[in-house]
């Protein structure tokens, strides 16, 4: 066997050098394995004899401790590619079959996500890159910048897998919830997944009222003057809603709550379960309920007047198990859940009232107030029946997430202001 001289080695190592960097330059990352270690030395060189053999080549050394992309800052460490994108059942294949679900929630169409450009008070929960930020904050407040050309909250503004490693919620722990009424504590949401729901679906850390109801103030010349026609918490309550909080509470009624509240304190319930129900609902080729299209009414059809729920989560074993049924019409859901009916009652009966006070107007859905033309209530405590009508009116679900709170905070503000 010919011995190979220390030229030939060379050149068989700069060979060996070059087919390994074609070899990265053609395939541009190695996917799921970490860098290697330094190669290990040659072997010594055989002893000379007649027919002197080579020496064996060192071992390689072992693959570095972060594979994967870990080595940009803020991925998962020991992150791998392969435990989501892998041959013939790649995650991306799923992602896509939720991005379509997704495609008719109300997140991602309508005026949801035009509120958030240009507007940091929005930015936070109607685009993508406002959410992040107040994320990275933890939200303790609101993004701090304004985004012109802002993206639709999507896939990865709830979910975050390079920094989890899955599809888990981008925010899980405590949501703290402001309070806007005076001497009525902040409250705690901490029901688990729904968590992520409720970073958004709760009044805005920055108030849209000033000055806050005061249910002290019940002297006849207590008065509180409201310059704003937009004197309310902001729409999304629906946190408070379901914990039995947030609601301007006068003084000799109790507020009890429904067992969805129950549910919520042992997070044995959460968002998903009702607005994520499966089997999703397809109607004329699309998700129109369930899964993630987060809905659970929908139209039939496309001439449908009447529409439709979506109750498959409701059917859940230990809640409703009467509904024969996955889907119900909104007629006979509303007959079914006669609660709802008796708030939407007491909603327009107390609109009535506001109305013939002039306190609000009846087109706008507003209150009768400007900084030119200011409202003036007196007793000043009194301004809680405004407050509380716009609280539950735009929570939307006309009690469904707490009945017994909503109802009670109802008869309580038509009781006084029929005084």
């Amino acid at each position: 066997m010919k011995q190979l001289t220390s030229s030939t080695k060379g050149v068989t190592t700069v060979k060996n050098f070059l087919t390994v960097l074609t070899a990265i330059a053609l395939f541009g990352l190695v996917a799921c394995e970490g860098p290697a270690g330094p190669a290990g030395k040659d072997g010594a060189t055989g002893v000379t004899g007649p027919n002197g053999t080579n020496g064996t080549n060192g071992t390689n050394g072992t693959n570095g401790v972060d594979a994967g992309f870990v080595y940009f800052e803020g991925f998962k460490a020991n992150l791998r590619c392969a435990t989501c994108h892998t041959p013939d059942s790649d995650t991306a294949k799923f992602v896509n079959a939720r991005r379509l679900e997704y495609a008719s929630a109300g997140h991602m169409t309508g005026t949801a996500w035009a509120r958030g450009l240009n507007s940091t008070t929005c930015a936070s929960c109607h685009i993508t890159e406002g959410h992040i930020e107040s994320a990275r904050g933890d939200y303790a407040s609101q993004a701090t910048k304004s985004y012109p050309n802002g993206t639709q909250p999507g896939c990865f503004t709830c979910h975050t897998p390079h920094v989890n490693g899955d599809f888990t919620m981008r925010k899980t722990t405590a949501i703290n919830i402001k309070s806007f009424v005076v001497g009525a504590a902040d409250v705690s949401f901490n029901v688990g997944s729904a968590n992520a729901c409720v970073t958004c679906h709760r009044t805005r850390e920055t108030s849209p009222m000033s000055p806050l109801p005061d249910p002290t103030k019940t002297a006849a010349t207590d008065s509180i003057v409201i310059t704003s026609n937009r004197f309310y918490p902001h729409y999304g309550v629906q946190g408070q809603i379901l914990v039995g909080k947030g609601g301007f509470e006068f003084a000799g009624y109790t507020y009890p709550s429904s067992f969805h509240t129950t549910m919520a304190s042992q997070k044995t319930i959460q968002c998903a379960d009702c607005h994520m129900a499966t089997p999703t609902v397809v109607v004329e080729g699309k998700t129109v309920a369930g899964g993630h299209s987060l809905k659970i009414g929908y139209s039939s059809s496309s001439t449908d007047t009447v529409g439709s729920m979506n109750v498959a989560g409701c059917r859940a074993s230990g809640c409703h198990t009467d509904l024969t049924a996955n889907t119900m019409t909104k007629t006979n859901f509303k007959n079914y859940r006669t609660a709802q009916k008796d708030v939407s009652a007491g909603l327009d009966t107390l609109k009535k009232y506001l109305v013939a006070k002039g306190w609000l107007v009846a087109a706008t859905d507003l209150a009768n107030a400007s900084t030119s033309k200011p409202l003036v209530i007196k007793p000043a405590y009194l301004a809680g029946t405004l407050f509380n009508y716009f609280f539950l009116e735009h929570e939307g679900s006309h009690g469904i997430h707490n009945t017994k709170y909503a109802k009670a905070l109802l008869d309580a503000s038509i009781a006084e202001i029929k005084k």
